[in-house]
């Protein structure tokens, strides 16, 4: 069994904590691909914004982006898949968190929908690149096909909103933080395991063959679902305790590291 493909984080798998992709993973990443072996990432980020960030990289295979609720041809900037919220969803989670003290922001397409516009949400679209648009009541776009909530807060009261959501809704939403202070609301067949369960059905490519790096909460489900699950060190405990492997910090280049030596023993490709 070689693994064909190759699903991977960013922001603390590939890229380090000054934002960089380094020259060795860069390098691993090329020589993966000569071996046959497919390259995508599995990220929260935005598609745009996930295409902007890895584009050194200039990956060929479809990438998934908003937490596994969207995958795009990164060449053509298609949209292959796209799973958003429904408009009852979108009700059903806003009247849930009516009084709940901390931001809202609703994501459709390149917008970002929010009823305050906060130092901290001018400071969050001016790093991804996002427009902003302030309405009076989030319901007023439920029926625009959000791909996703996020609520921001503390990291106590985001743990306890993700709970409170994911007891109430259980299956009928997915919910997840993607960062501590972050707690992300997507339809319930979306996810990055899921997300990657479409590419590899599309492809041919069987589940055993998949290798996924991450090192945060929204990737537990996807390192659990591919037949190798790797955790980067000094990831959360719930994502080290979901992996199959540990592998050194991305400051210590440790995923390009494990991913050279599964190339050395012609373990890829």
């Amino acid at each position: 069994m070689t693994y064909k493909l190759i699903a991977l984080d960013i922001d603390g798998t590939i890229k380090n904590f000054n934002r960089e992709i380094t020259k060795i993973t860069q390098e691993s990443l090329d020589t993966v691909r000569d071996s046959g072996a497919l390259v995508t990432l599995a990220t929260g980020r935005s598609f745009n914004s996930a295409i902007i960030a890895t584009r050194s990289l200039k990956l060929e295979a479809p990438i998934i982006s908003f937490q596994g609720a969207h995958i795009g041809d990164p060449i053509t900037s298609q949209v292959i898949w796209h799973m958003p919220l429904t408009e009852k969803m979108t009700l059903d989670a806003l009247a849930y968190l009516e009084n709940w003290p901390g931001e809202i922001l609703v994501f459709i397409k390149n917008k970002i929908y929010v009823k305050t516009i906060t130092k901290w949400t001018e400071s969050y679209v001016d790093r991804t690149g996002t427009e902003i648009v302030k309405v009076n009541e989030l319901n007023s776009v439920a029926n625009k096909k959000p791909t996703r909530l996020v609520l921001v807060a503390d990291n106590n009261a985001i743990a306890d909103i993700e709970k409170q959501l994911i007891d109430v809704f259980q299956d009928m939403l997915h919910v997840t933080r993607s960062l501590p202070n972050f707690c992300e609301i997507l339809h319930p067949f979306s996810g990055k395991h899921k997300a990657l369960e479409v590419i590899c059905s599309r492809l041919g490519i069987p589940r055993e063959s998949v290798l996924a790096f991450g090192n945060g909460y929204n990737d537990v489900h996807m390192l659990k679902w591919a037949g190798l699950g790797v955790a980067v060190e000094g990831s959360v405990p719930e994502v080290i305790n979901s992996a199959d492997v540990v592998c050194g910090t991305v400051d210590t280049d440790g995923p390009a590291t494990l991913l050279k030596q599964f190339l050395d023993k012609g373990l890829i490709g």
